[in-house]
């Protein structure tokens, strides 16, 4: 497998202890490019048969909001530097200063749409 992963993280049941038999390996990965569909699915084959478990991977090349927070705060790094976690917990700074405003903005909208009904 000829992909660089500079930072993985487990979040989810597994990273919590709460997992059960049947739970998925939740995973987020950074390389040092956008992982292409057949990088994901060569990243979601061996951890699968690494660990006997459905794998839910996420790119952390390019996260949505808010689960790149909910990532930096539960998740547990597995493999990369300080400095690797460190550049992505202050990218999801920046972007949150970006997205929060919106997803409030949003959120009101629908309440104020849901009260006038």
């Amino acid at each position: 497998m000829g992909i660089h992963i500079r930072l993985a993280i487990l979040f989810g049941s597994v990273a919590r202890q709460t997992a059960t038999a049947s739970s998925d390996l939740d995973i987020a990965v950074l390389s040092d490019h956008q992982l292409s569909p057949e990088e994901k699915i060569q990243l979601i084959e061996a951890f699968a048969e690494k660990f006997g478990r459905p794998v839910d991977l996420i790119d952390l090349f390019d996260p949505p909001q808010p689960l790149l927070g909910q990532i930096i705060k539960t998740g547990r790094r597995i493999l990369g530097t300080d400095e690797a976690f460190a550049n992505l917990a202050y990218r999801n700074i920046v972007d949150q200063a970006d997205f929060m405003p919106l997803r409030t903005r949003a959120l009101l909208e629908r309440r104020q749409a849901w009260i006038s009904k």
